[in-house]
């Protein structure tokens, strides 16, 4: 006999999926914090980080496990209690976050282990996010659920391959993309999301405080779009987080290491993926790509003033691949104080008195703006 999904509006299913997932970290973690410190699995700095971060070396790591475990553990529980059983397909985005955290933990272990700041192959790293990402996207398409919710997606059609139509529950166009443009599209949101996620965590409360606030914009989207199931998801994550943040906020307690940056980039980029909102997650994630992209610039500026010997009688384009992929003696000149931009902010901010604690409070309150401002223009499209 099939058992009868639990009847309940879909807003309270969220809200009490999210609460429970607050409950479930928060209970866990002062356990868990007192066994990471007995054990001295503890935060090992990055060499050219910044000095006022000192003091954070004996604090403990690896909190993603938790907050991991707890989104996962509650979602499960969720559709098995308020649907009639697990979608193996739709499962799969927990896979991937999964596998993401494992990735992570992988390489925080790698980093106690060796005591010092240097985890697994960077290249291994990000084969393995693409690798994830691709089979994502061709799990989804295999199934005939490859469909992203765009605005003029009519236009697109004659320009890119696919088909469009109009969703009866959102109200919004719809895209269904050629499966080489999905699949590669995946991969990247998959690996970029973790990766800048990753970068992203770098003061007390940063990432756990914006990760909160993007996954609770995408469950009302989610809801929105009739896919509660994910919606669902989301709110898990969010209320997870919300429950380290306890620990995590200035001064932090615990760090959630590579494993749990690894995870909520690994699941956020499954959703979006998923769910067909990849044009909304742009300003979404907008502080995300502002910080992967100041790295970026900050290598490339910093590796291409570097001074060549006779680069004046070489062609240009042999002077610019010799200084971007080899390791040239000498300085280079940097656009930003330090990399990635949370941190130049903190060096600039550190310069005139202000703590970290007020700029971390300063990149949520951005997070927040973009959060209202792309819920806003979401929901008078589908007006």
């Amino acid at each position: 006999m099939t058992q009868q999904p639990l009847q309940m509006p879909a807003t309270t299913e969220m809200l009490v999926v999210c609460l429970v997932s607050f409950c479930f970290s928060a209970i866990l973690y002062p356990g868990y914090i007192s066994w990471l410190k007995k054990k001295q699995v503890e935060q090992y700095l990055r060499e050219d980080g910044p000095e006022s971060h000192a003091h954070k070396a004996r604090t403990p790591t690896i909190g993603g496990v938790v907050f991991a475990l707890a989104a996962t553990v509650v979602t499960i529980a969720a559709w098995l209690i308020f649907s009639p059983g697990i979608n193996l397909v739709d499962g799969a985005i927990l896979l991937v976050g999964v596998l993401c955290c494992a990735i992570g933990f992988v390489d925080d272990f790698s980093k106690f282990t060796r005591k010092n700041n240097r985890g697994i192959s960077g290249y291994i790293r990000l084969g393995s996010e693409l690798f994830l990402g691709a089979a994502l996207g061709a799990l989804f398409f295999a199934a005939s659920r490859a469909e992203l919710f765009l605005p003029f997606c009519d236009a697109i059609v004659p320009i890119l391959g696919g088909a469009a139509s109009t969703s009866s529950a959102s109200g919004l166009g719809v895209w269904v993309p050629p499966w080489p443009i999905y699949v590669a599209l995946s991969a990247f949101l998959v690996a970029a999301t973790a990766n800048s996620i990753n970068l992203h965590d770098g003061m007390d409360g940063l990432a756990a405080g914006t990760s909160c606030q993007v996954f609770a914009s995408l469950a009302l989207m989610l809801l929105a779009t009739g896919q509660v199931g994910y919606a669902l998801v989301a709110a898990s994550a969010a209320g997870a987080l919300c429950g380290f943040l306890l620990f995590n906020k200035n001064p932090a307690q615990i760090f959630m290491g590579d494993t749990g940056s690894l995870f909520i980039g690994g699941l956020m980029g499954s959703i979006v993926v998923a769910s067909g909102l990849v044009v909304w997650f742009v300003p979404l994630a907008l502080v995300y790509i502002l910080e992967a992209l100041s790295v970026l610039i900050q290598v490339i500026c910093f590796k291409l003033t570097k001074r060549l010997e006779d680069e004046e009688k070489m062609p240009l384009f042999k002077v610019v691949l010799i200084k971007l992929t080899k390791r040239l003696p000498g300085e280079g000149k940097r656009v930003f104080r330090m990399a990635p931009l949370h941190h130049h902010y903190e060096a600039v901010f550190a310069d005139k008195g202000v703590p970290e604690w007020q700029v971390v409070m300063g990149f949520w309150l951005v997070q927040f703006v973009l959060c209202v401002a792309t819920l806003g223009l979401f929901f008078a499209c589908r007006s």
